[in-house]
C-alpha cells in the first residue's frame, strides 16, 4: 500500500512540475484562437492562491460567459464546463496527461473551443 501511495505521489509531483508549460501551451492556444477571432473573445485565469490545487478557468467572453475549469488532481486533471457565469459546474471529466505538455493543452482545449 505504501509502495502505491508513493508512486502516486511521485507521479503528482511530476505533473505539478509539468504544469507551468501545459498551461503556457493552453495560454498560446488562447491566443492563436483570439488572433483568428480577431478579437479577445476567450480568456485564460491561472488561480495562483492555491498552488497546490492548480488550475485555470477558460472562459468565452462572446458566447454566454460557458467557462471550462481545468485542474490538476494527482497525477491527472478534471475538466468540468459551466453554461454561464451563475450556473454550476457540470459533472468531472477526467483526463490523462500521457501526452507532451502541447498535446495535453490542445487536447484539454480542443472540443470546448470548436464548440463556442
Amino acid at each position: 500500500m505504501q509502495a502505491a501511495t508513493d508512486v502516486e505521489r511521485q507521479r503528482h509531483a511530476a505533473c505539478f512540475e509539468r504544469w507551468p508549460a501545459i498551461v503556457a501551451a493552453m495560454r498560446s492556444l488562447v491566443a492563436s484562437y483570439n488572433d483568428g477571432a480577431g478579437l479577445e473573445a476567450v480568456t485564460l485565469v491561472e488561480d495562483t492562491v492555491n498552488r497546490e490545487n492548480a488550475s485555470v478557468t477558460v472562459a468565452s467572453l462572446t458566447n454566454g460567459r460557458r467557462a471550462l475549469v481545468i485542474a490538476l488532481d494527482g497525477s491527472d486533471v478534471t475538466v468540468r464546463t459551466r453554461s454561464g457565469p451563475n450556473d454550476s459546474l457540470s459533472g468531472t471529466h477526467w483526463v490523462s496527461l500521457d501526452r507532451t505538455d502541447e498535446n495535453a493543452a490542445a487536447y484539454l482545449l480542443r472540443d470546448w473551443l470548436e464548440r463556442l
